[in-house]
């Protein structure tokens, strides 16, 4: 089972579409990720590095801090560009930059679409 959380409701959109064959939670914004993580204990994270209260990297550090042992992809762009070697830091696999395709996030999460 994988978790996603983002801020973009274009993406969850066409996520909850093509995801049709895998197990997965769709997280945005304001929704309790931290807990939803140690609730369903996903094997991925795609975590979003936009969140903002709390921010993304916020998120990732305190479920390393934690405890949280799964995969983790993250969601960044041209303005995170500074956060991004701590989200490596932080055990991060790897970095979606924007823009990005559906395609290249499920990539990312090793997920293949048919």
């Amino acid at each position: 089972m994988f978790l996603i959380a983002t801020i973009d409701p274009i993406l969850r959109s066409h996520l909850q579409r093509i995801l049709t064959e895998e197990e997965f939670l769709l997280l945005e914004e304001g929704d309790n990720i931290i807990e939803a993580v140690f609730y369903h204990q996903p094997s991925e994270l795609i975590l979003d590095l936009y969140m903002s209260h709390p921010s993304g990297l916020d998120i990732l550090r305190q479920l390393r801090t934690q405890g949280y042992g799964g995969k983790v992809v993250v969601l960044g762009g041209q303005s995170t560009q500074s956060l991004t070697s701590e989200a490596l830091r932080l055990g991060a696999l790897q970095i979606v930059g924007r823009p990005f395709t559906v395609n290249q996030v499920l990539g990312a999460a090793g997920v293949v679409t048919h």
